[in-house]
């Protein structure tokens, strides 16, 4: 069928060819004064040589012509079935993202609570430690306070013995005298005797 149609229209180029040559023919003729009563003696291999050139060209275009068209067809079709993929694919991407837009109210809600409540518990942890730190401190206090009450005693106690010792030396030695020396050192003799 394409072959027929494609030969039917090589043939109407061809006789509106034939015409507007045969027409331009006369046209010049006409002007240069000079008409050929008999024709154009090569018109008969001009009109072989034309049908020819048509068949040829008829042939090449009904050889050539039909891959070249199915294989442009199976471009453009593979190249609308990849655009279709495209737009699958984009409209899937879009569609993700207007969801995400649409939970994005959500989702900042949800990160601004979990914000809050972890710097609540982080509050709270800093809080116990600085508790924990300030209870020991105290506790280390206590213990270096009781220990430098009980050296601060015990110097005391011997700067009291001390002081007692030199207060009760300074006494007896404003007593003793001579005399008391000298009766105490008999007194002593005499015990060693008996």
């Amino acid at each position: 069928m394409r072959r027929l149609l494609i030969g039917f229209v090589l043939s109407g180029a061809f006789l509106i060819a034939q015409e507007h040559g045969a027409a331009e023919s006369h046209a010049a003729t006409a002007e240069h004064g000079t008409e050929h009563a008999e024709g154009d003696p090569m018109l008969k291999w001009k009109v072989a040589n034309f049908v020819l050139l048509v068949i040829g060209l008829g042939y090449l275009i009904g050889k050539m012509a039909p891959p070249f068209f199915a294989g442009r067809t199976a471009d453009i079709q593979k190249g609308l079935a990849d655009a279709a993929a495209t737009q699958k694919e984009s409209d899937a991407k879009v569609a993700a993202i207007e969801a995400r837009l649409k939970n994005l109210e959500g989702e900042i809600a949800t990160i601004r609570s979990n914000a809050a409540a972890e710097m609540a518990a982080e509050e709270a942890r800093v809080r116990k430690e600085g508790e924990e730190a300030i209870a020991k401190m105290r506790h280390h206090t206590t213990v270096e306070i009781e220990a430098a009450t009980k050296q601060a005693q015990v110097e005391l106690r011997q700067y009291a013995a001390k002081l007692a010792l030199e207060t009760a030396e300074g006494q007896l030695r404003g007593r003793l005298n001579s005399q008391v020396d000298a009766g105490l050192i008999n007194g002593f003799l005499k015990g060693l005797n008996n």
